[in-house]
């Protein structure tokens, strides 16, 4: 594998961040297998002094570039933030995605590089996950679908990706101009995904879990009304973008958003048995 093929990654971070989940985050990008990458993180907002100082201390690695910010503007925001500094920086060919609360395996870069040189049609790259308690305790193993047709086929129902696992080849953001919806404060991962789709790219998932995904105590509780309504103008958005307004699609978006609006330990169920 040629070691110029560099990524940049893209993690933000703000005030509600466990300090030793970010640690552990942190760690996992930096002891990658694979060493030809970057990683910048932009500060979304004021956050307490102790992870003013530990984002200080990582701010020491040649390699690591951390911007603070005192205004909270978003995840889409400071994630395009990144994209336009990576693409000034003009010697990046992969952007990786990677959240503060969650672990990368070691091997997970080289993988998904390996994937996308072997396979150049396929412009974003995900992976399976292992689902793990705040302890770090391993509670579920999700599989993903791994062909691009099955992916774009079941977009309605099921998303294409775990987001913090996902690789994208960087000609999707500097040479076609896709970007996050910045006005967006969640789904925004979903409209990009559904913009990639209709602008004919290519998905792909490797099936083996690259990336540990955190599901704290709240992870249903954090997901209430104005959620459900996102993730509602997201499928009708997917609707009109991608041609896929059939009624088997119509009630699964129906259902999800009653589901969404449940009480949290109906969500718990309903996500341990349609995830």
């Amino acid at each position: 594998m040629n070691i110029s093929n560099k990524i940049a990654v893209a993690m933000s971070i703000y005030k509600s961040d466990s300090v030793n989940f970010v640690e552990a985050s942190i760690d996992s990008i930096l002891h990658q297998s694979y060493s030809s990458f970057d990683l910048f993180i932009e500060v979304d907002g004021e956050v307490s002094n102790e992870l003013k100082k530990l984002l200080i201390r990582y701010s020491c690695f040649s390699n690591v570039f951390i911007n603070f910010n005192v205004t909270n503007l978003g995840l889409a925001y400071r994630l395009n933030e990144i994209i336009e500094k990576v693409i000034l920086k003009n010697c990046y060919t992969f952007l990786a995605r990677m959240d503060a609360d969650d672990i990368s395996v070691t091997k997970r870069f080289e993988k998904q590089v390996q994937f996308l040189l072997d396979n150049p049609d396929i412009s974003v790259v995900g992976s399976d996950v292992v689902e793990i308690t705040n302890d770090g305790v391993e509670i579920f193993y999700k599989k993903m679908a791994s062909k691009h047709e099955d992916l774009s086929r079941n977009i309605i129902r099921k998303c294409p990706f775990n987001h913090p696992t996902v690789m994208f080849n960087l000609r999707v953001f500097n040479e076609d101009g896709y970007r996050y919806k910045s006005e967006l404060k969640n789904t925004q991962d979903f409209y990009l995904w559904v913009d990639l789709l209709s602008g004919g790219k290519r998905f792909a998932n490797i099936n083996e879990p690259l990336l540990k995904f955190r599901i704290d105590a709240d992870f249903h509780h954090r997901r209430g009304f104005n959620k459900a309504v996102n993730d509602f103008n997201s499928r009708l958005y997917a609707f009109k973008k991608l041609n896929v307004l059939t009624v088997r699609n119509i009630f699964h978006t129906g259902l999800l958003f009653i589901l969404r609006i449940s009480p949290a330990f109906i969500k718990s169920l309903a996500y341990k048995y349609m995830r």
